[in-house]
Parts: structure tokens; sequence; C-alpha cells
């Protein structure tokens, strides 16, 4: 018995009669046979092996082997280039025993998927082999970076704090075209709930793959200072791996996943054993030079205005393996594609645009809580910014600073200076228990002068059991601004206008309180909103203030058989309601309120079908409308509650909508949606009725070329007589081609139409204002007899992009306007602007 354990403690080593051969492992044994030749024949260095490695070992998903121990290599001799030849990959853990998730779930996967895991002391190799059955039927385009999900890819999420909160995603599809973010527990919560994954960082990191007669073979290098981890000794981080078919609108993963469970993260497997990790000190230096030339219609007519180069940088320091200091001066913000234009012809507030600006999406889901309460695009023109990101055992910290100098251009009304706003939000987020929950504060803070607007909240979010989760935010905020005081100090206004100002300070609170329960066949959320009228956030997007907001919404689902023409059908429901002012703790009735049903299909070969009916009502208030008049018949005005007068209560507003989706064809995916449904026509107070349609469609007719065509359109007639109140279209065209993975040309075409009618009272006289009849359009008021122009924007772009940080951009963009939709006379240019960028990642 002791001989025996003798034995067992010296793997590799045989005993017979008191001596030792070198013959009882087999792959010891091929290792120093490798290192043999190697030396003998001269031939390229041979991977050197750290002695502490396991053998070979393979971890079945499906039969739950989900702690996958990982080799350490510490000289790999591994070239990143698609093929998985090299003899390190033959010492790498596998995964294997993939399981469906999509469209049935809990099946055994219907491709063969291995991925091949090791590290060295910097950097974590991944090999992937993913067989088909068919492979004239994967999808693979030599795509921009972040586009590949229409792709077949495999996706990486990996949770380097074990915390099943946060994870880091890479995304590589057949040709090893890179897609990567950060997926956050909780950031897309709701009936809708989506994937959670914010594509929007970049991160530094190799990736090759191939088309094989077999299917395809992709390699991944990921350095260690590309990623965030705790410091010690020995690491266990999450892992999870899955493989998106789409010929078969198929996902499936290491890992067995519940797509429909609260947490994605939980359901992940582990890779442990990770030690004598040596990444190095994080440090990117990343200059930047820009130069525009802009030009402009004026009294004068158009003219362009001088060159303007600009010198910028950032930087990033790696203060820990956990924390990350980043900090750009002078930095380009400039979008080099337009945003898409949305139709506004009915709206009462203001719409949210996405952040598209690098220095702002890294480590964006920290500052994430229950509303919105950091909004990156407030901070319109940054002349300096930092950021600290990091965790620290359970506790996750962030800090953003910024330096704002869009006040100098366009500062606050009656505001008697300029200013630079100097903006700070700090947040702090603490880890509890281990299903997910967690407890939060922010602050945040914008200032100009001695206006300010500040805010505090609290806010956690607590997992109970497997299916529950619920949430709550309290927050208040404090606001000083300028205001008229004919006894203030200070004065704004034009010229021979000027008013007496002062500051004038105000106070509120917000609240938000939700509750979901999530599961494979039921789930619903709840949730309760409360912002009164005097909380205000200058860094945030609250649409609306001055109500409480109370909703619920179910979906129960049903799931077919493997290989069923139906493969899944959501039934979901619910409602909401408004109540302005305090009137939900007073007990009085919603202002606003909707409800609907809506069924969901998901049928085999990638094909959706959604059929929706809803009824809502709504109540108008009549001082919005006290400036409006009407012609009299005898010559002047007419005004008062009799004549001008909104509907105020209206009720039974139904609507119908369909929409069907397809992504069965290899180089073919489209999208259409129709909706017909009565709506108030907000600056009018009367009921219209709207029909709205949207489509689009990719085409992939290569695996360099892709062409995204879309339109939306929208035509609102008044109900009383079927007038025509107003018409928008916005069809868009983009095209992109690759001549190599880092070299790409994109060009954009858009026009947007919008016409609206003059505003009219029930009897079709028009509402004057002023004197004057008028419209709403774009949330202005043009004279009634101004033409209403409708822009034409066309962008084209060059841009070499070899890895993230490095690139150059060359583009031009040009804005023309059409006096008259679809007439294309006269189109008068009224922008535009040559754009260059370069800059250059160096990293130590």
């Amino acid at each position: 018995m002791l001989q025996a354990a003798r034995v067992a403690r010296a793997p590799g080593l045989a005993r017979s009669g008191g001596r030792r051969y070198l013959c009882a492992d087999p792959n010891r044994f091929a290792m120093m046979l490798l290192a043999l030749a190697c030396a003998l024949t001269g031939a390229a260095p041979c991977p050197s092996f750290a002695d502490s490695i396991p053998a070979r070992s393979v971890y079945d998903g499906a039969r739950g082997e989900l702690d996958a121990r990982i080799p350490r290599l510490d000289d790999p001799a591994v070239r990143v280039d698609g093929r998985l030849d090299e003899a390190a990959w033959g010492h790498a853990a596998v995964l294997t025993g993939f399981t469906q998730s999509t469209p049935a779930q809990g099946t055994p996967a219907s491709e063969r998927t291995e991925v091949l895991v090791f590290y060295t002391p910097r950097e974590l190799f991944i090999g992937i082999r993913a067989h088909a059955s068919d492979p004239s039927r994967i999808r693979s385009t030599l795509a921009e970076r972040d586009q590949i999900t229409a792709d077949d890819h495999v996706r990486i999420l990996l949770d380097t704090f074990h915390d099943r909160r946060r994870a880091f995603a890479f995304f590589v599809n057949p040709l090893g075209i890179q897609q990567d973010g950060t997926f956050a527990e909780g950031g897309n919560r709701g009936p809708n709930r989506g994937s959670g994954i914010s594509f929007s960082p970049d991160f530094l990191f190799q990736s090759r793959g191939r088309l094989t007669g077999e299917g395809y073979e992709v390699e991944i290098r990921i350095p260690l200072k590309s990623l965030k981890f705790p410091a010690g000794a020995e690491q266990t981080w999450g892992l999870n791996v899955v493989r998106v078919i789409p010929a078969r609108g198929a996902e499936e993963s290491w890992a067995p996943r519940a797509r429909n469970a609260p947490s994605e993260l939980a359901q992940s497997g582990t890779l442990s054993g990770i030690h004598g990790l040596r990444p190095g000190r994080l440090l990117e230096i990343n200059p930047t030079l820009t130069a525009r030339r802009e030009g402009a219609t004026d009294e004068a007519g158009f003219r362009r205005g001088p060159a303007e180069p600009e010198v910028g940088g950032n930087l990033k320091y790696g203060i820990t393996s956990e924390l990350t200091l980043d900090a750009t001066v002078n930095p380009d913000f400039s979008t080099v594609e337009a945003d898409a234009d949305q139709i506004t012809v009915n709206e009462r507030f203001a719409l949210s645009v996405p952040e598209k600006r690098p220095f702002f999406l890294e480590g964006a889901d920290l500052f994430s809580t229950p509303e919105t309460l950091v909004y990156t695009r407030s901070i319109v023109d940054p002349a300096a910014g930092a950021r600290i990101t990091g965790k620290l055992g359970p506790l996750n910290l962030a800090w953003l600073g910024a330096v704002d100098d869009a006040p100098l251009r366009a500062p606050a009304r009656y505001a008697p200076r300029e200013g630079r706003a100097v903006v700070h939000v700090g947040r702090l987020r603490r880890d509890l228990g281990a299903r997910g929950s967690t407890l939060g504060v922010l602050a945040t803070s914008r200032q100009v002068g001695p206006a300010f607007n500040r805010v505090g909240a609290v806010d956690a979010r607590i997992r109970l059991g497997a299916i529950h989760t619920f949430g709550a935010l309290a927050g208040a905020s404090w606001t000083r601004a300028w205001a008229p005081d004919p006894a203030g100090t200070d004065s704004a206004g034009a010229p021979g206008r000027r008013v007496g100002v002062a500051t004038a300070d105000r106070a509120g609170h917000i609240a938000h309180l939700f509750a979901d329960r999530t599961s494979r066949h039921w789930g619903w959320v709840a949730t309760l909103r409360d912002v009164p009228q005097g909380f205000a956030s200058h860094t945030g997007f609250i649409r609306r203030t001055g109500v409480t907001d109370v909703s619920v919404y179910n979906r129960l689902s049903w799931f077919g058989a493997r290989g069923a023409r139906v493969e899944r059908v959501d039934l979901r429901g619910g409602g909401s309601r408004l109540y302005g002012g305090r009137g939900f703790w007073r007990g009085d009735g919603a202002l606003e309120g909707s409800g609907g049903m809506r069924v969901e299909a998901q049928l085999r070969g990638n094909h959706e079908v959604e059929v929706a009916v809803s009824r809502g009502f709504n109540t108008l208030d009549p001082a919005a409308y006290a400036g409006y008049a009407v012609p009299a018949p005898a010559g002047g005005m007419e005004t008062g509650d009799a004549l001008v007068a909104p509907d105020r209560r209206m009720a039974g507003l139904n609507g119908a909508s369909l929409r069907l989706q397809s992504a069965y064809f290899k180089t073919v995916e489209g999208s259409f949606h129709a909706e017909v449904r009565e709506v108030p026509l907000f600056a009018e107070g009367t009921r219209g009725r709207e029909r709205t349609l949207r489509g689009s469609l990719e085409l992939r007719p290569t695996a360099s070329l892709r062409v995204d065509a879309g339109v939306r359109h929208s035509l609102l007639h008044r109900a009383r007589d079927g007038s025509r109140y107003s018409r928008a279209l916005v069809p868009r065209l983009r095209a992109e081609y690759q001549l190599t993975r880092a070299l790409a040309v994109r060009a954009l075409a858009q026009y947007a139409v919008e016409e609206v009618d003059v505003l009219r009272a029930p009897d079709g006289r028009p509402y004057l204002r002023d004197g004057e009849p008028f419209r709403v359009r774009r949330g202005n008021r043009p004279a009634w007899d101004q033409p209403q122009l409708n822009p034409v924007r066309m962008d084209v772009l060059l841009s070499w992009r070899p890895s993230p940080g490095t690139m150059a951009f060359l583009g031009y963009g040009r804005e023309v306007v059409d006096d008259e939709a679809f007439r294309f006379n006269g189109l008068a240019p009224r922008t535009d602007g040559l754009f260059f960028k370069v800059s250059y990642l160096f990293r130590n």
C-alpha cells in the first residue's frame, strides 16, 4: 500500500524491482521524444510545457462536466493562423458535449463542436473545431469588425471575476473576423429581454479562421493585458462557449443554458487551476490626428471654411489587473456615419440617440441603473475627460469626469454669461451573495458657473431563488438654474430685450420598483416609476417628469418538438397606466394607458411571425392650446374654450400590427412591419389614424460585399374627415465592400421626407398663433408658407482598421435639400464636410 502511494505521487515513473522507468505515462514519453526530435533536426523551437500541466482532458458539457482544469504552457510556439496543427493544441483541454438552447432547448447539438483551451503566463489560447454536416450552408463574410451576427460564429463569454454578473464577450466568425464587447446581467430587463451584450468596447486580441471540408476552424489568442481579473495566486474564471448556426436558427452551447433563465452567466462552466499569471503592466498611448473642412449655406450662399487640423490623444494605464485608468485630451468624437433619422411628426418628448463615441463606451454598463441617470450624449463637446473602472473584491467602481465646451456656443436660456460645463459621475456597486444580487450608489454633477445639477441615487437588484428578481432605485436631485427675476443682479437676453435674472433652486426625487419572474414557460415583469415635476438629471435622460407610471406584462411560452415546423410560440400581454402629478397617490384616474397582446412564432428555417393588437386612451391638457385662435367669419380672430378645445379624453384608441422576419437564405435577410392604429394628434388636439410601414433587406452576394436597405413610412390622417395631417418617409441605403480584413469602403445615402399640414380646428379652419396659421415640424414652428425642405444625406468613407486604436479614416459627407418631396429640383446644398483621421495604438 505504501509503495502504491509513492507511485501515485510520481506520475510518469513506474517501479520494477526498485528501479524507475520513464515509460508509464505515454503523454510524458511523447513530449520527451518530440523535444529530442526538434533538437536533433534543428526544427523550429518546440513548445515548452509547464511541469504541472495535467494530461489532456475532455470535458463533456452535456454530462455536467463543467469544471475544466486547463493546462499552462510556458512557451507554446503557436502561430495564430487558423490552423490547429501545432503540438501545443494536442495538450489543450477539450470542451465538447454541446447542447441546444435554441430552438430545442436541452437536446443534443445538431452539429459537433470541440473547443480547445490552454493558457500561458501572458495569454489565453482558444481553438475551435466546428463540424458541419453540410459545409456549403456555412455563412461567413469578410465583414467589418462587429458586423458578424448574421454569420455562423462562436461566442465566448469569459467571466474573469467569476461573479456571474459581468463578462467579456468575444465573437469570431469562420474567417476569424471579430466582434467583441461586454455582457452585463440585468442590462436588458422586461418582456422584450435582449442579449445583455454591448458591442461598443473593443479589446485587442488575435483571431484567424478558415473553412475546411468538414466545417471550419478558428484560432484565438487573448492577451491577459486585454482583460481585467482579480489579484491572486490561483484563478477560477467562468466560461461558456455558444455556437450560432443561422441556417438552422440554432444556438448550441458547451454549458447547457436556458434562454428564458434570469441569469445567463449563472449557467456557465468554469476554467479552474489558473495560476502563475504575469500579464505585465498595461500601458497604451493612442495619439490621434484629425482634420476637417466644412461648408454651409448662409445669407451669402454656400461657403466652405478653412481646414481645421487637431491633435489629441488617449491614455490607458493598468493601475492593477483589476483597475484601469483612461484619459483623453482634445478627443476626436466625430462620428464617421450620421445617425439614422427618426420620424418625429407626432412626438411630444425628446428621443434618445445611441452613444457611438469610443471613450464613453467602455465600462458604460457599470453606470447603468433602472433609470437612465447617466446619458453620455449629454456631454456634447468634451475638451478632456478621464475615467477609472474596475473591481476590488466584491466592489465594482467607476468614475467619469469631463469638461464640456458646448455651453460656450449654446449657453442655457437666461444664462448671463458663457462657461464650460464640468461633469462628474461616480458609481459604486457591491455584489451580494452568489446569485447575482447587487447594491449600488450613484452620484452625478454637472456645473456651469454658479448653475448646477446634482443627483444622488441608491439602487438594488435582489435575486431570490432561481426565477425571481426584485429591484429598486431611490434618488434625489438638486438643481440651481438661471431664471427671470426683476430684482436679479445679473441680466440676460438679446440687446434691447434684456431681462433681470437670478439663480433659483429646486429639488425633487425619483423612485423605481420592479419585480421579475423568468422561467421557461411563464414570465412576468411589473414596474412602478415615480418621477415628480421637481426632479431633473442633466447628465441623464428622463423623457418625462411629473408622472407616475405603472406597468405589468406577462409571457407564456410553448415549445415544439425537435424538428417541428413551429419551434416556439410566445404569448405576451399586459398594459400600463400613467398618472399625472400626484394623481396615483391620491387615487385619481390615469391620464394615459395602453394594453395589448401579441403572439410571436419562431418557425423552422429561421423565420419569425408576430401579430399584435392594442387598445389605449389618452387625456390632453386644454392649457396647452390656450394660445390658439381661429379666423372669424367676418374677419379677425376668435378664441376661447368653446372654439379652441382639444378632444380632451380620447378612449378606444385601437391598433393592430404584423411583423415578418426571415434569415433562411444564405445571402438574403429581411424584415417587414406594418401597423395601423388610432392616435392623438398632439399638436392639434384631435384624433388621428396612423399607418406605418417599416422594411429592411440585407444582401450578402459575396463574402466581401454587404448591402443594407431600409425604409420607414408613416401616414397620419384626421379621423373626423380623412384629411392628411402628415406624411413621413425615410429610405436609407448602406453599401460596404471589404477589400481586405482591414481595408473597407462604405457609402450611405438617406432621404428624409417629412410633410406636415397646418394645424386645424375640428371644423377645418386653420388654427392661428400670433395671427398666422402655423404647423409643428421637427419640434419647431415654421411659418405656414415656408417650404418644407427635405434633406438628402450622402456619406462616403474609406477606412483602414487593422486593430482597435490603429486606424485611418477618409470620409466625405454632403447634405442637400429638396424643396418639394420627390421632385428633386433645385437640390441646394446645405452642408458638406471632408473628414480625415489617423491614429496609432502604442502598447507596451
